[in-house]
């Protein structure tokens, strides 16, 4: 996982944290994109990665994380658990 995949997770679990766990809207996440400065190339790539990898779900309403996304996150986080996910 680059740095960009990396700072663009630990965004995303903290804002979706802060919203009691609901997805982004593509604005939103569109927001976030350029706030962490990712060029829109790279950014898409990241997302398609990202869903490849089955860390987050793109619907037509936004952007959330997956189970496994919102552990990969909150292990890399430090907090451990989150919710009903464990992370070991």
């Amino acid at each position: 996982m680059t740095d960009t995949s990396r700072a663009f997770l630990r965004a995303l679990y903290s804002i979706e944290d802060s919203k009691g766990g609901t997805l982004l809207s593509h604005d939103e996440v569109n927001e976030l994109g350029e706030t962490l400065r990712i060029p829109r190339t790279e950014f898409l790539e990241v997302i398609d990665k990202m869903q490849l990898e089955r860390l987050v779900s793109v619907t037509f309403g936004g952007l959330s994380l997956t189970p496994e996304g919102r552990a990969l996150a909150a292990k890399m986080d430090g907090t451990g658990t989150r919710g009903s996910v464990e992370v070991q």
